[in-house]
């Protein structure tokens, strides 16, 4: 299997590299600010950023090693690329539903948790220089198929919005239905124009992101980052709505 990719150019290259790092950086921060909000003690505080950014660090390696070393191209069975989309997906749906995602639901505002999706609107105008570049299809495109720029300019509205207005439940709904299709949409149009045996678009170049560091980064922190963050807010729509039923049942009593 050929994974011989055009090469993009630097200045998108570099912008990219630096929106996966700003999504760690504002995950660090996050979990500083939730242990501040939940009020913890500061040793705790120190010690779970820590252990973020530590986690951070670990996963930006091990996914960069995957895409970078050439494994990924092996044929094997099952093939080592699809293993790499469930792992680098699977994680941050798990981390989304774990204690840890708990403590940020319960300690970031919800402006926060939907404002930072905004990283998908500078994200679509990179795949799509890239598309002008040779090095993707136009399907992946907002030219195409893929409509995810929408959920950035959206993030960027409601975000502001909810700055002021928190409890606008159903602007709250409305991003979070949108923006969780279009990520499930372009995920789907990526591994169906990709070399696995699912291919169902066959017009070049295919994707080949994966298979190329830095930009396999692309499927765990931009791809999973999104879900994981959309996981976290119907987390907060689910808690804050059971949170608010147990207060009218205790002011009823």
């Amino acid at each position: 299997m050929s994974t011989q990719m055009v090469q993009p150019a630097l200045p998108g290259t570099l912008v990219f590299v630096a929106l996966v790092l700003g999504l760690c950086a504002w995950l660090v921060l996050a979990t500083q600010r939730a242990g501040a909000a939940l009020g913890e003690a500061p040793q705790v505080q120190r010690r779970t950023t820590l252990i973020t950014a530590g986690a951070c660090l670990a996963w930006l390696a091990i996914t960069g090693l995957a895409s970078g070393s050439g494994v990924l191209a092996s044929s094997m069975f099952p093939p080592p690329l699809a293993v790499f989309v469930v792992f680098s997906l699977g994680v941050p749906l798990w981390a989304a539903w774990s204690g840890f995602g708990t403590r940020l639901v319960h300690g970031v505002p919800i402006a926060g948790l939907v404002g930072i999706q905004a990283f998908r609107l500078p994200l679509e105008l990179i795949l799509h220089s890239w598309k002008d570049q040779g090095v993707l299809p136009i399907q992946m495109t907002f030219e195409g198929r893929n409509l995810d720029i929408i959920t950035g300019v959206l993030a960027v509205s409601v975000g502001l919005l909810l700055r002021a207005k928190p409890n606008l439940r159903a602007a709250i709904w409305i991003f979070n239905l949108i923006g969780f299709a279009l990520v499930v949409n372009v995920a789907s149009i990526a591994m169906l124009s990709s070399p696995l045996p699912i291919r169902r678009y066959f017009n070049e170049p295919p994707v080949l992101l994966a298979f190329h560091f830095p930009y396999g980064w692309i499927v765990p922190f931009c791809v999973g980052g999104a879900l994981f963050l959309h996981v976290l807010t119907f987390r907060w729509l689910w808690w804050t709505r059971i949170t608010a039923r147990q207060q009218r049942l205790q002011t009823a009593s």
